[in-house]
């Protein structure tokens, strides 16, 4: 599935794990990748508060003794969130809609 980016973050699935990947700065100023790894077996449940004209979507992947820390060193124009929440705009829904629904589909929770 093709991944969807949005703010330096981008989302992934590929049939057996949701991967988040966090733009992050080493040194203060090296950019670099923080890479989640979410098992669909390890997860939970799936927040999702979709976006709308005026205020982002966000989704937040509950997984026991996963990453719930705020990511602090992130580059400049990106989001200060959490290492299981990927935040999206208005214009991504169509995309994030898709991408949910495949993953429902293979936890089997639809």
């Amino acid at each position: 599935m093709k991944p969807i980016r949005s703010r330096r973050r981008s989302l992934r699935f590929d049939g057996n794990a949701v991967t988040l990947s966090i733009a992050t700065k080493t040194w203060a100023v090296v950019p670099d990748d923080q890479r989640n790894q979410f098992p669909l077996s390890k997860i939970t449940s799936i927040r999702h508060t979709p976006a709308t004209a005026w205020k982002p979507g966000k989704i937040e992947f509950v997984v026991p003794g996963g990453p719930s820390a705020i990511v602090d060193n992130v580059p400049m124009f990106a989001d200060k969130l959490a290492g299981n929440t990927f935040q999206y705009d208005y214009g991504k829904r169509d995309e994030v809609a898709v991408f949910l629904a495949a993953v429902e589909k293979a936890r089997g929770t639809t």
